[in-house]
């Protein structure tokens, strides 16, 4: 067997035992009433998928498979299904379960996004953001926690498209007038921005071809 790839059409709550695909290619035949069982991935979530009803509407039967966490998950986020579990990444040496604690999270924004102090505060590891919006996307951050101290968010862009990060005087690039409000990334695959949390504002620790002002 092999991985399919398609996207979600919709957001997927952390709770729902359905989805919607763009294509339904992969997944259990469209129409069949026999439940399968299918193993799909989406960031870090892996789940069980066992019916397709209609082609693209995807029922499953478990959420936070093999010791992932079930989380919300953005329209537009990458979807990897096959048939065969053993096609998908083995556990790591020294690790239970093949997503390990260790490695930084990763999430998808397929549309526009404010993140709330209360979101913000919730992160407490290392995640990397896919932006997968096929327009310029709006992403607003607000101030890290002090206790956040170290933790990085990397922004990657995976469509063509001017996405701009708002952060208003948080943006710390070590430029005249650091810290700065905006992130504007160019209009190419592979424009990205790491930003560490450091006594209150975001420090920049790397960029790809993105403008800060």
């Amino acid at each position: 067997m092999a991985i399919t790839s398609t996207t979600l059409s919709a957001d997927l709550s952390a709770t729902a035992l359905s989805m919607t695909v763009a294509s339904g290619t992969g997944f259990p035949t469209a129409g069949d009433t026999t439940p399968q069982s299918y193993i799909v991935r989406i960031d870090d979530e892996y789940m069980v998928a066992v019916l397709q009803p209609t082609s693209g509407s995807i029922k499953l039967r478990s959420r936070g498979y093999y010791g992932t966490a079930a989380a919300a998950h953005d329209t537009l986020s990458r979807v990897l299904v096959s048939a065969s579990p053993a096609d998908f990444s083995a556990t790591p040496v020294g690790a239970d379960v093949p997503l390990p604690p260790y490695r930084p999270d990763t999430a998808t924004i397929g549309e526009d996004v404010t993140f709330t102090s209360a979101g913000v505060a919730a992160t407490v590891r290392d995640t990397i953001y896919s932006i997968t919006k096929a327009t310029a996307a709006a992403i607003t951050l607000v101030a890290p926690s002090k206790a956040q101290d170290g933790i990085e968010l990397t922004f990657t862009s995976q469509t063509a498209a001017a996405h701009v990060i708002t952060a208003t005087s948080l943006l710390g690039d070590g430029a005249s007038g650091s810290p700065h409000t905006t992130a504007t990334f160019a209009a190419f695959i592979g424009a990205s921005l790491t930003l560490k949390a450091q006594n209150g504002i975001w420090n920049v620790v790397a960029n790809v071809g993105v403008t800060i002002t």
